[in-house]
């Protein structure tokens, strides 16, 4: 009787262990699951043409100042040669076409004038560049008084004498000059926002274009006028001394032309570009350097 219990208890416990269990053998394959996507992940290929030396010339227009959230330069942002992507810059678009990697020096300096010219070069050859970018010439105009500019002789001789040397100890490198802004078209822009007011008050920094912003005496509209005439007559220089240069491409006054919005200016300092403006100064110059036959060897790499 106890025997025919603990076989019946014995079996029992076996039925409970084995509760839920399928009749499928052991030896039988996993099925898999289906009706799902499944997610494969493909290494990026490395970039397989040739390498790419960017050098950078100029002021604070190519070093990003006040364009992220915090005072001074941004070279992530530069049109020229930053590497967020949100920018689209000279640099980044290069190394799309080229499929290769790109290095950038940038001898740009905030606050510089076109004499500082001579430095930046001279580190900027010695580099061994494919593509040089130069913007110089709003702190030329930018000064407390129009007799304080730089006489347009001087920025000639400076911008002359900068390609010059480009084309004797980098013979090799494209050059692409950017056009001198209007400074003074950022009166009508901005000229009514009590911000952008207040900021050029404080800042001073270019008097000669933005002080003032809402007067429209013949003193005030004169002293702009003499601001926006120097500016053409930098542009003028620039055009001339880069068609003497075998490989020097000039944006054709695009830059000049451009009229940027509010949104396009810094919040800092509404007179530098925002990162919406630097990526339409980006393009301008990608579109004035890629369609330029000047440029085909920087593309024709091997």
């Amino acid at each position: 009787m106890r025997r025919s219990v603990r076989t019946a208890a014995v079996a029992a416990a076996l039925l409970l262990a084995c509760a839920g269990c399928t009749a499928t053998p052991d030896s039988a394959p996993p099925v898999a699951p289906t009706g799902g996507p499944t997610t494969t992940a493909v290494p990026t290929p490395a970039p397989t043409g040739p390498p790419s030396t960017v050098a950078v010339l100029g002021d604070s227009l190519s070093r990003g100042f006040n364009a992220c959230a915090h005072y001074g330069d941004c070279p992530s942002v530069s049109w020229a040669g930053g590497t967020d992507p949100r920018i689209g810059s000279i640099a980044t678009r290069l190394g799309a076409i080229t499929d290769g990697p790109v290095a950038v020096h940038s001898f740009a300096r905030s606050g510089a004038t076109v004499d500082d010219l001579r430095r930046q070069v001279a580190s900027a050859v010695a580099v061994h560049p494919d593509l040089i970018t130069l913007l110089i010439g709003a702190n030329d105009v930018c000064r407390a008084t129009l007799g304080e500019m730089t006489p347009t002789a001087g920025y000639a001789a400076a911008v002359t004498s900068a390609l010059q040397q480009i084309s004797l100890y980098a013979p090799d490198a494209v050059v692409l000059v950017a056009s001198v802004p209007d400074v003074t078209a950022l009166v009508a822009v901005a000229g009514t926002d009590p911000t952008a007011r207040f900021l050029w008050s404080r800042a001073g920094g270019c008097a000669t274009a933005l002080a003032d912003p809402e007067s429209t005496t013949f003193d005030s509209v004169e002293r702009r006028r003499a601001v926006a005439a120097r500016i053409t007559e930098y542009d003028t220089v620039l055009a001339g001394a880069c068609i003497a240069v075998a490989r020097c491409v000039y944006d054709g006054g695009a830059l000049n032309a451009d009229r940027f919005t509010l949104p396009q200016l810094s919040a800092l300092d509404r007179f530098h570009p925002s990162v919406r403006g630097l990526q339409a100064l980006a393009l301008l110059e990608w579109q004035a350097l890629s369609a330029d036959p000047r440029a085909v060897p920087l593309f024709e790499r091997g």
